[in-house]
């Protein structure tokens, strides 16, 4: 029997699948690459076939180092058997994904903590063709717990002796039982909220006495009781003032394995709060100062016609002047009822002389160049007012749309040369929560690293410009951002790096590389977003941008 060949249809649809395939392909690399965990790919004997930099770090190895070993080899020994009996376990099937708690042996030899999520990935007759491992580092979490577990045996020992380690620990440390009430309560506590350890044991954190500024901090504290761990900001109020409070919340189980608790750990992180806002607004002002010349000049251009204008109808006037003193006098005469020849021959002289028609035409003109000037010029500075702003302490309901048009304004310069921007903004986009001066950051940031990439391509754009388009919409739970541009794209060999720290492909003295990490920082760790791309050589990027929509009735635009 001849074989069939496959139909066109066949052959598009694959081309179709294959594409998306090495697309979905890249943005697994990507999140996988970035990821803040440790994370790898693992053979069923327990070779590592691919590891993130993040397991690198946390492990001490390099990328080849830790490819030449095998899960084994790098876990601590006492904890080896559990992790092969969890191993077998999914191997056979008797349990789709587990997770423990282990001990790897960093490269300096010393033990690092680990909590392992391991699932299948892949299936090769009815047996997963690899392992998916996730690797959180719980080292100083195990540490706390091992502190908390020993101030307890002392405590029983020598409760005196206890409480002086306990009050020794610089940080605030306070424990709690299972139900959240207060068990614990160190010396930094009782200095940072001017309670004693008397006068809160036994309450919760809710009553305890502690001025709480959030007005959710009943839900926020509860959820740490459903909880294993949490990171936390929480205001409250001290002397009369606002402070910030930095937490962290596990569960512990104490050194008699009878009870669990939690076990919160903290500083007052008020003036560290304010030097991040400082910094933030620095580098706010920095950016201004970086577009000052261009927002400069674009305000320098409409002003200059306006004061053409201004001086034009200032040199028209003594003609305008003359003109209507001689009709003032035509209708004093015409009123006595006799105009004289002299007054007539007067006034049509002077409206020869004034050019009236001329006036009649550019007069009008002027005066509307010379408004559309100002509102020009009000609607830069009300931009750069808003951008600059340096915001609030916490977020806020923020227009997207609003702040990427703001932004789009008075970075103007730094793209009008050499590519037109449009933007195609949903008007029904709900508000999202967002920090509003960081937020525009990265805006900025993204614009003028699209502007740059366009630059590239097309030099100063004499001979053609190139196109970022801003889009925004929503989708499900999330708001979407995306910015596109039609420069060259990003090379395969540095896309795994562009979010790191002050990488770069910008001349010395045109970029600290800072751009793109700050992004990332901003929406994925503030905004508890996602921030990727896609590119394709020779045609463009697109950045993404996604920042959850509060829930259950966002607040729309009217």
């Amino acid at each position: 029997m001849s074989e069939i060949a496959d139909s066109p249809d066949d052959t598009s649809s694959r081309i179709v699948l294959q594409k998306a395939l090495r697309e979905s392909e890249q943005r697994f690399q990507s999140a996988f690459q970035y990821a803040g965990i440790g994370m790898a790919l693992v053979e069923p004997s327990g070779r590592w076939l691919q590891v993130n930099q993040a397991l690198c770090t946390l492990l001490g190895y390099t990328e080849s180092e830790l490819l030449a070993t095998d899960f084994q080899s790098v876990t601590h020994p006492d904890d080896l058997e559990k992790s092969l009996q969890s191993l077998r376990q999914l191997l056979e099937g008797r349990v789709r994904v587990y997770q423990l708690e282990k001990r790897y042996l960093h490269k300096k030899g010393r033990a690092v903590w680990g909590l392992l999520t391991v699932s299948p990935a892949g299936d090769t007759a009815g047996k997963p063709a690899c392992l998916v491992a996730q690797i959180q580092d719980i080292t100083k979490r195990k540490q706390a717990q091992e502190a908390l577990r020993e101030s307890e045996a002392q405590l029983r020992a020598a409760h005196a002796e206890s409480e002086l380690f306990i009050n020794s620990v610089p940080s605030i440390l306070i424990g709690t039982d299972a139900s959240g009430q207060i068990t614990r309560w160190n010396l930094s506590a009782s200095n940072t909220f001017g309670l004693s350890a008397t006068a809160v044991r036994g309450k919760s954190l809710k009553d305890c006495g502690i001025k709480w500024l959030d007005p959710h901090i009943d839900a926020e504290i509860d959820s740490w009781l459903r909880m294993v761990s949490r990171s936390v900001t929480l205001p409250f109020e001290k002397d009369g003032s606002q402070h910030f409070l930095g937490l962290t919340v596990n569960w512990v189980t104490f050194a008699d394995d009878q009870g669990v608790g939690l076990l919160i750990t903290g500083a007052d992180i008020t003036e560290r709060r304010h030097l991040e806002e400082q910094l933030r607004q620095a580098q706010k002002l920095e950016a201004i100062g970086q577009l000052a010349a261009g927002i400069a000049h674009e305000i320098n251009t409409p002003t200059q016609y306006v004061g053409d204008n201004t001086t034009f109808v200032k040199q028209s006037w003594p003609g305008i002047s003359e003109m209507a003193r001689a009709a003032q006098r035509a209708a004093q005469e015409s009123a006595t009822g006799s105009l004289s020849s002299e007054t007539a021959v007067r006034l049509r002289q002077c409206v020869e002389k004034a050019d009236l028609e001329y006036l009649l035409e550019e007069i009008p003109r002027a005066i509307d160049q010379s408004l559309e000037g100002v509102q020009r010029v009000a609607k830069i500075v009300h931009a750069m007012k808003e951008f600059s702003h340096p915001g609030l302490e916490e977020k806020c309901l923020l227009d997207i749309n609003r702040a990427i048009e703001t932004t789009v304004t008075v970075a103007r310069n730094e793209w009008k040369y050499v590519s037109d921007v449009v933007t195609e903004l949903d008007p029904a986009l709900p508000r999202v929560p967002c920090h509003g001066g960081e937020f525009n950051q990265v805006i900025l940031n993204l614009l003028i690293n699209a502007a740059y990439a366009i630059r590239q391509v097309v030099g100063d754009g004499s001979n053609g410009k190139g196109k970022i388009v801003i889009a925004t919409r929503e989708d499900q739970n999330w708001v979407e951002i995306s910015i596109r541009d039609t420069g060259g794209g990003v090379p395969e060999e540095i896309q795994s790096r562009i979010f790191e720290p002050f990488f770069t492909t910008k001349p010395v003295g045109q970029g600290t590389g800072q751009g793109l990490a700050l992004a990332y920082t901003t929406i994925v760790r503030k905004h508890r977003g996602r921030i990727w791309f896609e590119t394709v050589k020779g045609k463009g990027t697109t950045f993404f941008i996604r920042l959850p929509v509060p829930a259950p009735n966002p607040e729309r635009r009217s």
